[in-house]
């Protein structure tokens, strides 16, 4: 009788073996796919003249959209760095303690500022603040129409849009909030003129005139896309941080070895034709062991079709997935990379005494 449960026992142990040998699910990371938002032309679209709006700001950073470059300057110093972005304008990156800036620059003139930190100047709004205050006293109008010399062009803010990335109207000048929706914290704002929202169109959008057909760049290794790619991973590392720490997390260190393996990837999911892969396995994870970089867990973040790191990582802020791992308090070390329309972000665990 106790040979005959002994190898009862041994055949289940094995059964259960090959169950998860051959069965057991692999680690998989969701491709965060930005949203394509519909333009549609219109034979006609109402003047913007009478649109309800905020008055004209007088003061915080918002104040240098159209201002020269050299204003900025004479107060902040000089950036930290300069890089042309995949729209029409140079971003200048400015980072001091608890404030993080990025000004678009065109022909020598700021037309666009994201801000973000907890000491960042963004009046009337405050960063960490509750986003439902914007809507007591505040003019919101959710189909704003901007009027340029290309065309009219009227925006249709979904209600997803202003629980997490509201548009508001300063005089001329636009102010994108960017929004925590758990927290309901405002996290960045971003002003900008009305020519550059209309480039970037984050809304769903109707026009009558011209329009920016925007799709993901081809991978081409251009020494431009390099340059681009390599400054907006920095970004991405920097602004990853600034979410952190004002969600009460540590900064992760960056470590090139990472690198160059979500690098690896994502030139190799930007070569592929087709589809838009939505899924990865978790062969990163082999990557990472061939770079022989030793770890206790990892995780990664990636995304399709964002050319604007601000607007990406706020994406990864509200949605769950991205999130957990976003501002997850056991991982210690970061890296990515940037290759066609794909973006990486992965995190690492290291193991105690590494």
């Amino acid at each position: 009788m106790k040979n005959i449960l002994i190898k009862l026992l041994a055949v289940l142990f094995a059964a259960v073996f090959l169950f998860y040998l051959f069965y057991s699910p692999s680690l998989k990371f969701d491709v965060l796919e930005n949203p394509k938002k519909v333009s549609k032309p219109t034979e006609q679209i109402n003047d913007n003249s009478t649109q309800p709006a905020n008055p004209k700001l007088t003061k915080g950073i918002g104040v240098y959209i159209g201002r020269s470059i050299n204003d900025f300057t004479d107060r902040y110093g000089y950036p930290k760095r300069i890089y042309p972005s995949k729209y029409s304008y140079d971003n200048y990156i400015f980072q001091f303690h608890d404030k993080y800036y990025i000004c678009g620059v065109k022909e020598k003139r700021i037309v666009m500022i994201y801000a973000t930190g907890k000491a960042a100047d963004t009046y009337p709004l405050k960063i960490t603040a509750d986003a439902a205050q914007i809507f007591n006293g505040t003019t919101i109008n959710t189909e704003p129409v901007i009027k340029t010399a290309k065309g009219k062009y009227r925006f249709e803010l979904s209600e997803v849009d202003v629980k997490t990335q509201l548009l508001l109207q300063y005089g001329n000048i636009y102010a994108q909030v960017f929004v925590d929706r758990l927290t309901s914290k405002v996290m960045a704002v971003k002003y900008m003129t009305g020519p550059v929202l209309v480039e970037m169109q984050p809304y769903a959008m109707s026009y009558n005139g011209e329009i920016i057909e925007r799709t993901p760049q081809q991978l081409d290794h251009t020494i431009d896309e390099i340059s681009i790619n390599s400054n907006n991973v920095l970004t991405m590392f920097e602004l990853t941080n600034i979410m952190r720490e004002i969600n009460g997390r540590k900064p992760l260190a960056t470590n090139e070895l990472i690198n160059h393996t979500a690098q690896f990837q994502v030139a190799e999911l930007s070569r592929k034709s087709g589809k838009v892969v939505t899924q990865v396995e978790n062969d990163i994870g082999t990557q990472l062991k061939d770079e022989n970089i030793d770890y206790k867990d990892f995780a990664q973040n990636i995304a399709y079709n964002f050319e604007d790191v601000p607007s990406l990582i706020n994406s990864w802020l509200n949605s769950d997935e991205h999130r957990e791992q976003l501002l997850n308090s056991k991982f210690n070390e970061m890296g990515g990379g940037i290759s066609g329309g794909y973006t990486s972000l992965v995190f690492i665990e290291r193991a105690e005494g590494q």
